[in-house]
């Protein structure tokens, strides 16, 4: 099962100013007769693709998915000691801070933004048996 990340509005529009930005600079490059300017939109558009978009979860039969662009991260579900919620603004694999903070070895994270945080951990805890659902929250039993 598959998770799309949470966008707040804000990330989304800081996200935006690059490739706007990028892209209006080579129209007027290429109305300047420079066809070299769209290399700019070109290489945010590269960037964009190998380390933001896409940005899921999936719940694996083995492990827990995290894809942002190229990169894929898994997470073994026994390795998994908790799953609470966070707003720690640390960089993450996520377009929100309505996050969650995925405990599986690190204290940095990884931290992950579900858009339906409900629907994502009721998915996940049938594959963490050593951890029980506790409102928004996988907790040990």
């Amino acid at each position: 099962m598959r998770f799309a990340s949470k966008v707040d509005l804000w990330i989304g529009a800081l996200l935006a100013v690059a490739p706007v930005m990028s892209l209006a600079g080579g129209l007027v490059s290429l109305a300047a007769g420079q066809p070299l300017g769209l290399l700019s939109p070109l290489f945010v558009g590269a960037i964009y693709g190998g380390l933001v978009f896409p940005i899921y979860y999936e719940i694996g039969e083995d492990a827990l998915v995290i894809r942002f662009g190229l990169a894929r991260s898994r997470i073994p579900y026994a390795k998994i000691q908790s799953v609470k919620p966070t707003r720690n603004p640390l960089s993450s694999p996520a377009l929100s801070l309505d996050r969650l903070h995925v405990h599986a070895g690190s204290a940095l994270g990884p931290n992950i933004s579900p858009k339906d945080k409900a629907a994502f951990l009721a998915a996940l805890a049938p594959h963490v048996p050593h951890l029980r659902l506790q409102g928004d929250a996988l907790l040990p039993a």
